[in-house]
């Protein structure tokens, strides 16, 4: 049995444990070996709670290590993180010497840690995971911690599909150059992310424009189905509606009210003008503990509809795993999609959708499944503009459910390349301990 390691995965988020299926899946389909999952995840015990090992048994979920081995400075007290960077190069010595000295590891490491850290000294494969993280929005020094952690056990991190960059400050360059160099094979959601990798990796022969890892869970029989009929498609007068808050939205809060009106009028045209019942569920909801709630922002728009309106929305304020959700959007004629990954699950089951951009990954998806010219961007969004684009896409709804859908049968072929590229890699495995060269961590943890 190989073990392969998938790290930085976000499991609360629905898109994302859809990732790490996905993941799972191509895996499968590159080799007749049996697999088991290791999984780090940031909070793994609700995980584990919501991908119970009765349901995904060859999957184990842990805690990642770089979250918990390091010390970052979180508080206000100056002493403490004056003392972190001295705290984090003495963990990294520790790593560089781990499984030489039990007294030395037992002293630096948990039973946990020590458990963690031996199963990344056995695998076979470790795989960073895909989505959209290491992008500047964000504060990259836990995923650089722990493709550092990588390193010193001598893997070479497999970079799933992704969005990533661009990287314009010196030390994110400068620190993950060499973890990009060491990967054997960097998938990518787009060209431009191939784009930002220029000047960063040594062989750009090895990055692969590939379809998101998600659509590798197409139903296609289902899929050619539709497409082979003959007869008009049949419709159930429900639509669904996904929603986020976004902090990065521009004009700020009054960009997020101009956006939030816009949905308002998309749900009320939906109502009025279509017929339509209206269901608002989404990937990131349902999950106390997770610091990101669409069905928040959802009842907040609804609780500002007029009331012949009201009286035909609803919000789906529940947890749904990728399976679940999947299933549940099947009972849409359409989908009105701010997530990306409720836009590519609702396409995997044949369900035709309208996309709203918020970062740039879901303008390069639009054009690969031809909506360009019907894509709204959450950065300039207005009522009538949403109101328009409804019209124009609820009108040819035939006509773009069947031109989206020969797209998604060709993103699923893509996705499944993603196994030809991985097979030899799982074929020759992973070295088992760190060798001579290495590279050694530096200022890094600091």
């Amino acid at each position: 049995m190989k073990k392969i390691i998938v790290e930085n995965t976000v499991c609360l988020n629905t898109g994302d444990a859809a990732i790490l299926l996905a993941i799972r899946h191509v895996l499968r389909a590159a080799t007749d070996e049996p697999l088991q999952f290791h999984v780090f995840d940031s909070q793994p015990d609700v995980a584990a709670r919501l991908y119970p090992k009765r349901d995904y048994p060859d999957i184990d979920i842990r805690r990642l290590p770089s979250e918990t081995v390091f010390k970052y400075p979180y508080d206000d007290n100056p002493l403490k993180n004056l003392a972190k960077p001295i705290y984090n190069r003495l963990v990294h010595s520790a790593l560089r010497h781990y499984g030489q000295s039990r007294a030395l590891d037992e002293t630096m490491f948990s039973d946990d840690e020590r458990s963690s850290l031996d199963l990344y000294r056995q695998a076979d494969m470790v795989i960073t995971t895909g989505g959209t993280y290491l992008i500047e929005t964000y504060n990259l020094e836990k995923r650089l911690n722990q493709f550092r952690i990588d390193a010193v056990f001598g893997k070479k991190t497999v970079f799933f599909t992704q969005s990533l960059g661009p990287f314009d400050k010196a030390y994110n360059r400068r620190e993950l150059k060499p973890v990009l160099d060491r990967s054997p094979l960097i998938l990518l959601r787009d060209e431009r992310s191939r784009r930002h990798l220029k000047g960063l990796v040594e062989d750009i022969g090895k990055c692969h424009v590939v379809a998101d890892s998600v659509f590798a869970l197409a139903d296609r029989q289902k899929i050619e189905g539709i497409l082979a009929a003959a007869k008009p498609l049949e419709t159930t007068g429900r639509v669904g509606i996904s929603v986020r808050h976004w902090n990065y939205v521009r004009g700020g809060e009054g960009g997020m009210d101009r956006y939030r009106e816009s949905i308002r009028r998309i749900a009320t045209d939906l109502v009025r003008n279509h017929g339509k019942k209206v269901t608002f569920v989404s990937t990131c909801q349902g999950v106390p503990e997770y610091a990101h709630d669409d069905s928040k922002t959802a009842r907040a728009i609804v609780a500002e509809l007029d009331t012949d309106v009201v009286a035909h929305v609803s919000v789906d304020g529940a947890f749904h795993t990728p399976e679940q959700l999947m299933q549940l959007v099947k009972g849409f004629d359409f989908v009105i999609a701010t997530r990306m990954h409720m836009m590519i699950m609702s396409l995997c089951v044949g369900t035709p959708v309208l996309p709203i951009a918020y970062e740039f990954k879901t303008r390069e998806l639009a054009k690969r499944v031809g909506l360009t010219d019907l894509l709204l961007d959450i950065d300039t969004i207005t009522p009538d503009e949403a109101a328009d684009k409804l019209a124009a896409f609820a009108t040819a709804l035939d006509v773009r459910k069947r031109t989206t859908l020969n797209a998604v049968c060709e993103e699923h072929a893509s996705a499944m390349s993603a196994a030809d590229l991985i097979r030899p890699l799982l074929a020759q495995g992973s070295a088992l301990a760190a060798d001579d060269h290495a590279p050694r961590i530096t200022e890094g943890a600091a």
